[in-house]
């Protein structure tokens, strides 16, 4: 059997319907797709037309998959040049494909091809291509003929899609060098069927269609062609006067979907998605190109041309595609208002740009023309209708997400109020008096569509009229006035109002107001009150709390009955995203009156097991529950211990690497664990359950290590024996294996920092054979040695040194000794002393330059002449020490406490940890050791272990200066 009968029958398998099949089918395919001349037989049986089509289909999905994976030349089993050359030989001759599904998936592999070898490798494909389509177009009444029309030019148009694409400056210019030749010809087409187009009675059915299929076809072409082809298109002839026709013809289709009789539906259509793709074509112009768009002639005429419509179209009633239209129309218009690239600047500013302005204008935006669409904006595209309503009615809670939610390019309401953001923004001055007399105007108004549109004009134009409406007063007469209407129809303008004061509150709310403004929301979060309402005020009222003038005394009255309300309302939403936005505002809450939530807790905390429940394929939901967890536990501080029985399965759960949920929860169930520990009074079985857990993630590697170090550190603070005894060896174990070199110096710090917090919690007697068992000691040593890290990871390398020699300088000693001896490095711990005494004045920081004295100070006190022999370089250290800082009796300092950055967030709120932090720091050698005591003690030391004052200081502080002895001798009192 020849290959390409095997390679049939497989494929005969992959298109049956038997899974079994299937898979042994699929199987055997990877293991031929990487053999010479697989893609290029696939290729051959797709083009062979008396073959069934399924197996057809399933040849032009693999060859386009293997196109993908092995055409590159870089790529592992690479297609060899002589396979692609006889591929791409074969792929413009299957233009007349007559079955569509085949012909796009045909059309797309041509693309993907282009994509890599145009122009290099297949230099002739455009101008092949363009061929076909100009003798197909020639042939039309052939129906053959017909279809090759069709099929090249859609081809043509995935393969300019695809080019185009191309991030690459030289793939960029290599489409500008080409987009000449494309332009020309492809316009030509599209010229020829649109004249066609409007010179054909509208009765003619099939030559209208025939018309509008292979135009809409060229102008998707085309839209690209210009847009990217030609970077100064404002001065090329040919594009500047397609951008005019294109005007002519958006008109013409206006006029000519009238005339399609009612039955023809088909043709209203596609005349709209001709309408839509010049309106498409306008747009990408001016998202590439808005200097060259302005100032092309006839960019006047154009953006008039969209005014116009917008003026005389405010039907909310108008069909979708007129939609379209409107919605192109405002985004024109918004981008003629908020371009960067039409603002000028203080000083030199471009002419291109004053020429831009001095159009937009005069012959565009004139102030008339910017109070028409204001006034337009405002009354017609900004309203709510009655649709809006029974919407509403229907499904309060969509529809309130729906109004959250940022569909502006797409709907014609919110796009309408984005456009009178920026018209505002950028014409405050002349505007600003026109929403004054609006708001006056509001108070009796029996117009509840136009009120609600003028009160959110009001909202979204709060930065810009912060000092023409005075907001306080408004609020406390009619807004408070009006909030107490209980009509039904008023609900539009309730739900308002707490949305408008959400807007203004961070703007011009002063703090005497803020009582007014909890007023309003929580009479707008009752349970009688409709559900949309309550949903705003919620959302709102968040916005009120999570404000820079809050203040927890104003809203503490307020307090029982915001929860007791937001309760409510979450037990009756039913949406996810509304319960999320509800936890967010009972977190923010929480967050802000700290403490004085704990009277309440205990009504929050009843909702979470259910919402917990009900959220079990919501990851998101969980995530806000895990949120308010934690806010409430570092809120209630050293109360949340009867917390645990709820947050430990939580947090076992959201970290668990085995449930598929972890992947959303990890970094909130992290944020949780470590505010449990930090407000935790005392060690529980509950919270030492989770240690083998924390050690497990951090030997898993770099992805969680920052939390992991941060938590596991909150536990040795907590109880390091109780730590270790769960899992010390495996702790230490999974340090060793992250300390590397090369690490980023923030990663080895933070190892490090932890280390240093080990040290210091927990004796050498407990950890220092874990330290060499584990081969920890070891790599700290080479990274040290190795000197390649940065002096501030070094120095912090050092510094868990120090802490070893400070406690025990015997065990260190005899630790680098071992060391050296398995390298072959006898004379390490001199190397070791001498390096580290060269890097001392890389510290910077009091109580670290300390530490390492006495560090160093330790290791002297010893009878190697190796390592005495670096005593004159220590006496300098400690008159560099002693000289820097006042040291009380008991060898404290107060800028021993001033602690480094990453300390800073732990030291700003009093919780349990910080207290347990600080009294560590009180037992810390560095702040209750008098270093002139301490070096005193040494010297005496050392004079002991080397035959005493005299022969010390004959054979090893004589060879000190004497002018240092002098100056250290009153330093050491």
């Amino acid at each position: 059997m020849s290959a390409r009968d095997s390679l049939l029958t497989v494929l005969a398998e992959a298109a049956s319907q038997d899974p079994a099949r299937m898979q042994s089918a699929v199987t055997q395919l990877q293991q031929w797709e990487a053999t010479p001349q697989f893609n290029a037989t696939l290729q051959d049986i797709f083009y062979d037309k008396a073959i069934d089509t399924n197996i057809r289909w399933q040849a032009i999905i693999y060859l386009k998959n293997g196109i993908d994976k092995y055409w590159r030349k870089l790529a592992k089993n690479a297609i060899s040049p002589e396979e692609k050359a006889a591929i791409r030989s074969r792929l413009l001759t299957a233009l007349d494909e007559e079955q569509k599904p085949l012909a796009t998936q045909n059309a797309v592999l041509i693309s993907k091809i282009a994509r890599f070898d145009f122009p290099m490798e297949w230099p002739d494909l455009l101008s092949t291509l363009l061929e076909i389509v100009r003798s197909s177009t020639a042939s039309e009444s052939d129906p053959r003929a017909r279809l090759v029309q069709q099929r090249s030019l859609y081809t043509l148009h995935l393969i300019v899609k695809g080019l185009i694409s191309k991030t690459l400056a030289s793939g960029r210019k290599q489409f500008q060098q080409a987009a000449p030749e494309l332009f020309t010809n492809v316009v030509n087409i599209y010229v020829r069927y649109i004249d066609a187009l409007f010179a054909t009675n509208t009765t003619n059915i099939e030559s209208l269609s025939g018309c509008l299929e292979t135009s809409h076809m060229a102008l998707k072409c085309l839209r690209r062609v210009v847009v990217h082809g030609f970077p100064e298109f404002s001065t090329s002839e040919g594009p500047v006067a397609f951008f005019r026709l294109a005007l002519e013809h958006l008109q013409k289709f206006m006029a000519f979907k009238e005339s399609i009789p009612e039955q023809c539906s088909f043709l209203v259509t596609a005349v709209d998605s001709h309408i839509k793709l010049i309106g498409k074509f306008y747009l990408d112009l001016m998202d590439a190109h808005p200097r060259q768009f302005i100032l092309t002639p006839g960019a006047a005429e154009v953006l008039r041309f969209y005014w116009g419509l917008l003026a005389g179209n405010g039907n909310e009633h108008a069909a979708a595609p007129a939609q379209t239209t409107l919605i192109q129309g405002l985004q024109l218009v918004k981008k003629t208002l908020k371009d960067p690239q039409f603002i000028l600047t203080d000083k030199d500013p471009e002419p291109v740009v004053i020429r831009c302005r001095h159009i937009i204008e005069n012959e565009f935006m004139t102030p008339e023309t910017t109070n028409k669409l204001a006034e337009i904006l405002i009354t017609k595209y900004m309203r709510l209708t009655e649709d809006d309503l029974e919407e509403w009615d229907s499904n309060p809670e969509e529809w309130a997400l729906e109004e959250e939610a940022d569909s502006w390019k797409y709907q014609l309401r919110p796009c309408a109020e984005k456009v009178f953001m920026d018209l505002l923004s950028s014409h405050r001055a002349q505007l600003s008096p026109l929403l004054v007399q609006l708001a006056g105007s509001t108070a009796n108004m029996p117009d509840l569509f136009l009120k609600d549109s003028i009160y959110c004009a009001i909202g979204l134009g709060s930065h810009a009229l912060y000092d023409a409406i005075d907001f306080d007063s408004w609020l406390n007469g009619q807004l408070s006035q009006e909030v107490q209407n209980a009509d039904p129809s008023f609900r539009l303008i309730r739900r308002r109002i707490a949305w408008m004061i959400g807007k203004w509150v961070s703007v011009n709310v002063s703090k005497a107001a803020r009582p007014t403004v909890y007023t309003i929301m929580l009479h707008l979060l009752r349970p009688q009150e409709h559900l949309a309402v309550r949903l705003a005020a919620a959302q709102n009222l968040k916005t009120c709390i999570d404000d820079w003038d809050f203040e927890a005394a104003t809203f503490a009255p307020f307090l029982e009955q915001s929860v007791h309300g937001l309760k409510h309302l979450v037990g009756e939403v039913e949406e996810p995203e509304s319960r999320m936005k509800i936890l967010s505002c009972m977190s923010m809450i929480v967050e802000r009156m700290d403490e004085h939530i704990a009277p309440y807790s205990q009504q929050i905390l009843e909702i979470l097991p259910p919402l917990w429940h009900a959220a079990t394929d919501q990851n998101l939901l969980q995530s806000a529950i895990l949120v308010i967890m934690t806010k409430l536990i570092e809120s209630l501080k050293s109360q949340s211990m009867g917390l645990h029985h709820m947050v430990m399965p939580l947090i076992r759960l959201s970290v668990d690497p085995t449930q598929e949920a972890h992947v959303y929860l990890m970094e909130d169930g992290f944020e949780l664990w470590l505010a449990t520990l930090k407000t935790a009074s005392q060690s529980t079985d509950e919270l030492m359950s989770l240690v083998p857990a924390a050690v497990s993630l951090l030997s898993e590697g770099m992805d969680h290590m920052r939390n992991m170090l941060k938590i596991l550190q909150s536990y040795l603070m907590l109880d390091a024996e109780r730590t270790f005894q769960s899992a010390g060896p495996s702790l230490i174990n999974a340090v060793a294996g992250i300390v590397s070199e090369g690490l980023r110096s923030e990663a080895s710090v933070s190892i490090m920092q932890f280390m240093d917090m080990a040290a210091l919690t927990c004796p050498i007697r407990i950890t220092g054979d874990l330290y060499i068992s584990s081969g920890l000691l070891n790599k700290v040593l080479s990274i040290i040695m190795a000197k390649k890290e940065s002096n501030v990871v070094l120095t912090q390398y050092l510094c868990f040194m120090a802490r070893l020699a400070v406690e025990d300088s015997a065990y260190l000693s005899n630790a680098v000794n071992s060391v050296g001896q398995q390298f072959g490095q006898p004379s390490l711990l001199p190397m070791l002393i001498d390096l580290w005494m060269e890097k001392f004045d890389n510290v910077s920081h009091p109580k670290h330059r300390k530490l390492h004295a006495m560090g160093l100070t330790a290791m002297m006190r010893t009878t190697n002449a190796a390592v005495l022999e670096y005593l004159p370089r220590l006496v300098c250290i400690w008159g560099d020490v002693l000289n820097e800082v006042n040291e009380n009796g008991t060898g404290d300092s107060l800028v021993y406490w001033r602690e480094t950055q990453d300390d800073e967030d732990d030291n700003s709120e009093e919780t349990a940890e910080v207290i347990r932090r600080r009294d560590l720091l009180k037992r810390d050698p560095v702040h209750t050791t008098n270093l002139a005591q301490y070096v005193k003690a040494s010297i005496g030391e050392c004079e002991r272990l080397n035959g005493g004052a005299e022969a010390f200081q004959q054979q090893w502080l004589s060879k000190v200066d004497p002018l240092m002895l002098s100056t250290l001798t009153p330093l050491l009192g």
